[in-house]
């Protein structure tokens, strides 16, 4: 737990490179270079044994959690610095751990700031800002 909460400081701080410890900065570097180990045990238990779904069992969580890993190994150097570790910190934090919710995290960062960036709607309402500035 401590050193989860100093790789957040660490990271979000900017402290590594300025000597703040060489455990914090290796750990660093490890969530940096790869997904996080995550212990999901404990949460495919409970999907398993409060599932309402016929054949939803702590197996098939399990499966779905060893895709999203795949995925995310697979990706990880893709997604933004920023998004890794605020969606690790919210994993950390949050009830049980889950690659599946990891992953769902980054995906909805980088889809909501590539919406964002693409928006119709919002570089027309500037096009009228625009507009409306040189009637002035």
């Amino acid at each position: 737990m401590i050193a989860r909460a100093f790789w957040t400081t660490c990271v979000v701080a900017g402290l590594c490179a300025a000597g703040a410890g060489a455990d914090a900065a290796r750990v660093a570097r490890v969530h940096v270079a790869r997904p996080p180990a995550l212990k999901v045990g404990t949460s495919c238990e409970a999907a398993g044994s409060g599932s309402v779904v016929a054949g939803r069992n702590k197996e098939s969580c399990l499966a779905d959690e060893t895709t999203a890993l795949d995925t995310l190994k697979q990706n990880w150097s893709k997604y933004q610095a920023s998004d890794k570790t605020e969606c690790v910190d919210l994993e950390n934090r949050g009830g049980p751990a889950s690659y599946v919710e990891l992953l769902s995290c980054l995906e909805v960062r980088r889809d909501a700031r590539t919406i964002k960036n693409a928006d119709p709607l919002e570089s027309d309402l500037d096009s009228t800002s625009k507009r409306r500035s040189r009637r002035k």
